[in-house]
């Protein structure tokens, strides 16, 4: 999935730019704008959302009232009508976007490393190891929960449209797994977001 992908918004005006403390928030379009944002980040800057939750806290005022957050309780922001969604702490971009929003983005594992065996121990010298891998996400609009790429809570979600779902079991799993965003979006088309009241 390439980054320059459009995001869908299949509501009449785009999500407000700004912080949504939850899902819930994010359902409503309220969301906390850079105007009631503390900070000494230039405001005018085109990534300052990322910058805001780059940061070890985030300080905001409603109603007269200062609160201070961690960026890893934020669910998300909206930035220049684009979605990134917090998941372990880290917000990736969401350029399939619907009641079935799917991204791809780069996480960090650990695993540990038996090496090779050492005479001197008489064991293999081991240690843990961190790399970085690309890893696929799915995230319901209704929940908001972020869970990585799993085929069988993709058939649940899709379940919930006969006609789309139908089509999508005809084909093998190998092509159903290759057509992924392909059904993500007929989904998404028949059942657009909307905000609620």
């Amino acid at each position: 999935m390439s980054q320059s992908d459009s995001v869908m918004i299949t509501e009449l005006k785009p999500f407000n730019d700004g912080l949504y403390l939850t899902n819930k928030d994010h359902r409503h379009n309220k969301a906390i704008s850079k105007e009631n944002i503390i900070t000494n980040i230039n405001k005018d800057q085109v990534d300052f959302y990322y910058k805001v939750t780059s940061s070890p806290k985030i300080d905001y005022s409603v109603g007269g009232t200062t609160y201070t957050i961690e960026p890893s309780h934020i669910w998300g922001f909206v930035q220049n009508g684009t979605l990134f969604v917090n998941y372990k702490g880290v917000f990736y971009r969401v350029p399939v976007f619907g009641s079935i929003s799917y991204f791809a983005g780069v996480v960090e594992v650990s695993g540990y490393y038996t090496g090779v065996y050492d005479p001197m121990f008489g064991v293999g010298a081991g240690r843990t190891v961190k790399t970085k891998e690309l890893n696929e996400f799915i995230v319901s609009y209704f929940d908001g929960n972020v869970i990585p790429f799993d085929m069988n809570y993709l058939d649940l979600l899709l379940s919930t449209d006969e006609t789309v779902y139908k089509e999508y079991k005809k084909l093998s799993k190998r092509k159903r797994r290759k057509q992924v965003t392909r059904f993500v979006r007929m989904y998404n088309e028949k059942h657009p977001v909307h905000y609620l009241k």
